[in-house]
């Protein structure tokens, strides 16, 4: 029998935490290592502090991905922080911008692992920050009295709210496009969640609006309020994930809670169907915000398979459970389920030559398959890694896009160029995703990863 002439390398699947960017649990208003909210409530209006944090109460766990390196006790791992801020933060004269808070929240983030997703809201609830004071004396609004609050709200349809609301957008647009991981659509209502009155035309605006100002940074419309942004190409959120009787009237006719309103089962199934999202998540991300936080579905009996079940069927990259303590008895359901949001690229197999001619290309045939549930929405390059004594040299295939691994399959063939440096003997062979500095960021679902997070797949030799 013929020996053959090709190896075939088969790196052995791995279970384990991966700690891949753009994925995943996020924190909120918080960054990786901060103690966690106390209790159910947390904060809609974001850090203006970015301390260090002290050495964490850390996870000592026996599962066999073990230990979650920074994770406060009670939480996940998380590579993305989340947070929101209010306009008044950051623009207190018109036209003035200080976005020295945000230059610090992506510092925070990558101090600890993270990026950083962001929403800017034009003003929240009454007792919360409202639109600026120089926008509410220039333009129109309507101010409401509840006891002893008020709520300035703009006028969602005029044109100068267009202006100076997306003025800002379109500042920070400017400034921010392709440095942060997500940016939520949000003009509507308090918290941009949409409550309120806005006219299709006006929505469509706005939808192409942030379209122009982020033409490199994934967009989130919110499902059943703003599906213009969706018809704009975005991706979307929900922010009562979890939902399946979290609230519900009290006394004694009421509904029973398992037969009252909820957004699992009359919200989400009809936004999405009507929007016509069912595809949205093939180019842009799903992002889970849960209806109050996990202890309380907890606490109140909620179907928690149920729950996680509709978020994978969602196609959903990011969960978040608002930086408070997650139930001990779920903290492994939980992170399972975290594990499988997104992506996750399992390397099954790569078909190499044993032997390359002196400055001939190298043949590869490789299957890749995306064992996740949706794809990675940030460009990196596939790029093969060749190691020779003191010699190390990359190769990236600019032709492939990564961004197009749906879950399924992914299978193809190049003559991968080597580099002249090489010379006949043994050459080391490693595959990795790499960022414009051919550094590899993004790790396979495979044992045989070195801690650089290239991909080991053993070798040639130029003979």
């Amino acid at each position: 029998m013929t020996p053959e002439t090709i190896r075939r390398v088969r790196p052995r699947y791995s279970d384990r935490y991966l700690a891949n960017p753009h994925k995943g649990c996020c924190t909120f208003q918080h960054f990786n290592g901060e103690a966690l909210y106390p209790g159910t409530w947390w904060s809609e209006e974001g850090p203006t502090e970015f301390p260090v944090p002290a050495d964490p109460a850390m996870h000592r766990r026996t599962t066999d991905w073990s230990r979650w390196e920074g994770v406060v006790r009670g939480y996940l791992p998380c590579t993305v922080a989340y947070c929101r801020w209010f306009w008044r933060a950051f623009e207190a004269r018109e036209g003035e911008y200080d976005f020295s808070i945000i230059e610090q929240a992506l510092q925070a983030a990558q101090r600890q692992g993270q990026t950083l997703a962001v929403r800017l809201m034009a003003y929240g609830s009454p007792g919360q920050p409202q639109v600026p004071d120089w926008y509410a004396r220039k333009y129109p609004v309507e101010v409401k009295r509840l006891k002893s609050a008020e709520q300035t709200i703009p006028v969602h349809d005029s044109p100068e709210y267009l202006a100076a609301w997306g003025g800002f957008i379109r500042e920070f647009g400017r400034r921010y496009d392709g440095r942060i991981e997500s940016i939520d659509i949000a003009y509507i209502g308090p918290w941009g969640e949409g409550a309120g009155h806005c006219s299709p035309e006006q929505c469509d605006r706005f939808a192409a609006l942030w379209k122009e100002s982020f033409p490199n940074t994934p967009r989130l419309a919110l499902i059943g309020y703003m599906s213009s942004g969706l018809r704009h190409g975005s991706g979307w959120r929900c922010d009562c994930y979890g939902d399946t009787g979290i609230r519900h009237s009290e006394g004694a006719l009421t509904v029973p809670r398992t037969l009252c309103f909820n957004h699992q089962f009359d919200s989400y199934p009809r936004g999405i169907v009507e929007a016509g999202a069912q595809e949205a998540w093939k180019t842009g991300p799903v992002h889970l915000e849960t209806c109050g936080v996990p202890m309380d579905w907890y606490r109140r009996g909620l179907d928690l398979d149920f729950i996680l079940q509709q978020g994978l069927k969602y196609h959903a990259t990011y969960f978040m459970p608002k930086s408070c303590a997650l139930p001990e008895p779920w903290i492994e359901r939980l992170a399972a389920f975290c594990r499988q949001l997104g992506y996750r690229f399992a390397f099954r197999q790569a078909i190499l030559p044993r032997q390359v001619k002196p400055g001939a290309p190298m043949p590869v045939e490789v299957w890749i398959e995306n064992v996740g549930v949706a794809p990675i929405y940030h460009s990196y390059a596939l790029a093969f890694r060749f190691r020779q004594d003191d010699k190390e040299l990359i190769t990236p295939l600019p032709d492939i896009d990564i961004r197009t691994w749906l879950p399924g399959d992914i299978w193809f063939k190049r003559d991968v160029p080597v580099p002249a440096e090489m010379r006949p003997g043994w050459v080391d062979l490693s595959v990795g995703l790499v960022d414009s500095r051919n550094i590899a960021q993004v790790r396979f679902a495979a044992e045989e990863t070195y801690a650089d997070r290239w991909l080991d797949l053993a070798g040639f030799e130029i003979r």
